[in-house]
């Protein structure tokens, strides 16, 4: 389970990678320049994090210019059919006027069909297809998995723990002492004692290559649990040319255990991704 545990301050919204954003025209170009403009550093993780974060910011600018707000926009489509349908009651509107209502109201269906697709998106509604209506179970189906995957505060004995850095300093102490530490073992088994076959292992040790890194993300599901970055498996679909030199130096780095300045994330938020057994309305880690 992904969880995020930054207290909920107001501020600047998270970066969301929006589906349709691959099928419109100058999104691979926005995507190339953003991620050449970073030059490669000593350090592959590093790069890879300035590499994502000009990404998001090129993106986010391309579309505001090629997209735009769609609430905003879908308010303002609305209201003016609203004017229209006032003005027709009262006299018969003109063939530039009909024009514009007819072509208005086809404007506020895609913008309607299109805030539905990033509102599924965002609450992880997987049942729900595009055209669907937009009801109230899908609203509150949305508002629930926001407020089910927010740990508002955690319990550590008699305290309680309500700010980030408390929060993660629960639930460090309490997987390293679950987890324990690595020791050197006494004693070994021989197991040619044993009479078990032997078997070459070797090829585990061998290098990942760019074919198995692709054939791995072609097989995850593309609009399913964005990372904490924002990005889902489409982006990485869709935009592997672009980027498939730099994750292959961060994979090779991690395989060969050059872990020295490993020290930056690879997400750059402060989000933290862990695998915590959570119930119900719990404070407390189990």
């Amino acid at each position: 389970m992904l969880l995020g545990f930054q207290d909920n301050i107001p501020g600047k919204c998270r970066f969301h990678f929006e589906s349709f954003w691959p099928k419109l025209d100058g999104f691979h170009e926005t995507v190339a320049s953003a991620w050449s403009s970073v030059p490669p550093g000593p350090c592959p993780f590093t790069s890879l994090d300035m590499k994502f974060k000009a990404v998001t910011n090129s993106l986010q600018s391309w579309s505001e210019r090629r997209v735009g707000r769609i609430t905003s926009q879908l308010a303002l489509a609305r209201e003016i059919l609203h004017q229209f349908e006032i003005a027709q009651d009262s006299r018969q509107l003109s063939q530039k006027e009909l024009w514009l209502k007819n072509n208005l109201k086809k404007h506020s269906l895609a913008l309607a069909s299109l805030k539905r697709t990033m509102a599924r998106l965002r609450s992880r509604i997987n049942w729900l297809k595009e055209g669907d209506a937009n009801t109230h179970l899908f609203h509150i189906h949305a508002r629930h998995r926001r407020r089910k995957n927010f740990i508002g505060k955690l319990l550590s004995g008699d305290r309680i723990c309500t700010t980030h850095e408390e929060k993660a300093a629960v639930i460090d102490d309490y997987f390293e002492e679950v987890l324990g530490n690595c020791t050197i073992r006494e004693n070994t088994i021989n197991l040619a004692e044993l009479g078990i076959n032997t078997h070459d292992l070797s090829a585990l040790e061998l290098p990942f290559t760019i074919e198995e890194v692709w054939r791995t993300i072609k097989q995850l599901p593309s609009d399913k649990a964005p990372g904490p970055d924002g990005y889902t498996a489409r982006f990485e679909k869709t935009c592997w040319s672009i980027i498939k030199d730099d994750i292959m130096a961060a994979i090779s780095a991690v395989w060969s255990r050059r872990l020295a300045t490993f020290g930056v994330p690879l997400y750059h938020n402060t989000n933290i991704a862990s695998h915590v057994c959570r119930y119900k309305f719990s404070n407390t880690i189990k």
